[in-house]
């Protein structure tokens, strides 16, 4: 982060493979697919902008929404 570098988190932007396994298992459905899987870039955007806002790594960032959204 110092170095300006930025760190899309593995889990995160890896999500794909998990989302087309679950799509597989549920009925596969193209367009739902392409959807779900779409939102990875929502996520990414999230975690950027919130470790940008709270000066946070963004490995710390995607851990706390990851524990966030565990808690719903």
């Amino acid at each position: 982060m110092k170095r300006g570098i930025l760190y899309a988190p593995d889990y995160v932007i890896n999500a794909g493979g998990i989302i087309d396994v679950y799509h597989e298992r549920i009925g596969f459905d193209r367009s739902a697919l392409l959807k779900h899987i779409e939102g990875i870039h929502d996520n990414l955007m999230e975690v950027f902008e919130r470790a940008r806002k709270e000066e946070r790594p963004t490995g710390e960032v995607a851990d706390a929404i990851a524990e966030e959204r565990f808690q719903r």
